[in-house]
């Protein structure tokens, strides 16, 4: 392959999944699941294509020898930026995944609290009880 064929290649791959990992990211602030959904097996494709063509490049460091320092200049700083994106892309998943597991949990101790005492006593009347829940979809 043409190494400045290989490395725009490279670097829109580059530029698409860092796109989509900031989309990612926005979506995760508010909790939008189906476009989050969406986004992710877009993010997937994009992720595998990318180590696809990344994986060519080391096999073959001559490719990359040969362009422009310009080029391999615009390379390196670009797949900087996409591993900070990624870190934070990271750090917004970990946060989601435990806001999602406090409030889990909080669902979990609620219902043991309800389901537990005076209202298993079978001489009590029973009767139903209103849980308060609020959700806010900001995370």
């Amino acid at each position: 392959m043409d190494p400045i064929a290989a490395a725009t290649l490279l670097l829109a791959l580059i530029e698409q999944l860092r796109s989509t990992i900031e989309r990612e990211n926005r979506l995760l602030r508010t909790m939008d699941l189906e476009a989050l959904r969406e986004v992710q097996e877009q993010k997937a494709l994009l992720a595998d294509a990318f180590e696809v063509e990344l994986a060519k490049l080391r096999r073959n460091p001559e490719v990359v020898a040969s362009l422009p320092a310009e080029v391999r200049r615009r390379l390196d700083e670009e797949l900087r930026e996409l591993r900070a994106a990624m870190r934070v892309n990271l750090n917004a998943l970990l946060v989601a995944r435990e806001v999602v597991e406090r409030m889990a949990q909080h669902i979990a101790h609620s219902l043991a609290a309800i389901h537990s005492g005076p209202l298993l006593d079978p001489s009590r009347p029973r009767r139903a009880e209103v849980v308060p829940l609020a959700l806010d979809r900001q995370v």
